[in-house]
């Protein structure tokens, strides 16, 4: 799952791809969205925001077209489970005139892009009189000469800056949400969710003001996330780590790492928790985020992994635990009350995560 140094490493690719670059033309396949074009804006910023991503366009440079308006936009998506945006050299199309519209013929002519193929299909070779024909079982957005790895699309700013290995793989053009060209490159968000544009003016007020301290961003504050954590004494430490109310960036990943090497049981209260202790965990979120923002794979171990990533609980239910051989249990934690959107009149639902702890090291009081 995409946690907060996932999301640092998915800015860090659009910010080289896409900063200082000049819209040529977007594609929203989100129905709020349909008719909005943020063509001739610049792109200002890419910014992570816990697991928020926020893409700053400049004001538009003909007011009288831009259906959008004039002033700065912020093009908002978060990856959720299984998002991902991604890069593509327009250099290096796939015999198509463009990477993401290649051009259509026949039945297909006027209506645009993936659409007018479907799923799953490119244009090819010219046939008579110089039309583009449609190759079945070819994808238009993996480049020339790029191999395939279980289905995935690659890029040229993804061999630069990998993605990480947690972000899925494989996503086809069905799954497309957005979409911004440059004279250069082509951002694709694919399964990207909660796809919004609002004034930049107004990010705090309708997209991230309600966020916590960012775990990774320039407003980190330690002080004032305990203080958020300590608000509310009679919430077990599992489920007040992963508010993202309380600080912004962890996820299951770290929530389950950190709780094991501070010895600390999941479903304790924080207001049970040894004095200090609140202190240390959030410390070391702190300190593994860091330490994992830039690789494409994680490790909390102590060493660098190889391969594959290197945890010392999570995923490891059923096994060994590393540090004292008791066998590590699987359980469920209710994060039911944890949400991307602030309304307070939101219903909360079950919602169990499936967590990895060591009986031994981490026991209750």
């Amino acid at each position: 799952m995409p946690e907060g140094d996932s999301v640092y490493r998915q800015c860090k690719m659009l910010r080289e791809a896409l900063e200082g670059a000049v819209i040529e033309s977007s594609d929203f396949r989100v129905p709020a969205l349909a008719t909005s074009d943020v063509s001739g804006r610049t792109v200002v910023a890419v910014v992570p925001r816990g697991k928020h991503i926020l893409i700053r366009l400049s004001a538009a440079p003909n007011t009288e077209e831009m259906k959008s308006g004039a002033e700065p936009l912020t093009l908002h998506s978060h990856l959720m489970m299984d998002g991902t945006w991604r890069v593509f050299d327009r250099a290096h199309n796939d015999d198509a005139g463009h990477l993401g519209e290649p051009r259509t013929s026949g039945a297909d002519a006027g209506r645009s892009g993936a659409d007018a193929r479907g799923p799953g299909r490119a244009t090819s070779s010219s046939g008579p009189g110089g039309v583009q024909r449609s190759r079945p079982g070819a994808s238009p957005y993996r480049p020339r000469g790029q191999a395939r790895r279980g289905g995935s699309v690659r890029s040229a700013a993804e061999s630069r800056t990998r993605i990480s290995a947690d972000v899925s793989v494989g996503q086809g053009s069905h799954t497309i949400r957005a979409i911004l060209r440059t004279k250069d490159v082509e951002a694709v968000g694919f399964d990207v969710k909660d796809v919004r544009l609002v004034p930049t003016r107004l990010e705090d007020q309708e997209l991230v003001g309600y966020l916590g301290p960012d775990i990774l961003g320039p407003d980190w504050d330690l002080e004032k996330a305990l203080e958020r954590l300590n608000a509310q004494p009679d919430r077990a430490i599992g489920t007040a780590l992963m508010d993202q109310r309380n600080l912004a960036g962890i996820g299951n990943v770290y929530r389950v790492e950190v709780l094991f090497m501070t010895r600390t049981n999941p479903w304790a209260r924080v207001d049970s928790l040894p004095e200090g202790r609140l202190r240390e965990i959030v410390v070391l979120a702190h300190k593994l985020l860091h330490l994992n923002k830039d690789r494409s794979m994680r490790s909390t171990v102590g060493q660098a992994p190889q391969g594959r990533p290197l945890f010392w609980a999570y995923g490891r239910d059923g096994q060994p635990c590393r540090r004292c051989g008791v066998q590590l249990k699987r359980g469920e934690i209710d994060d039911a009350l944890l949400t991307v959107d602030p309304a307070p009149s939101r219903t909360a639902v079950q919602h169990l995560r499936t967590i990895a702890w060591c009986p031994r090291c981490q026991v209750a009081g």
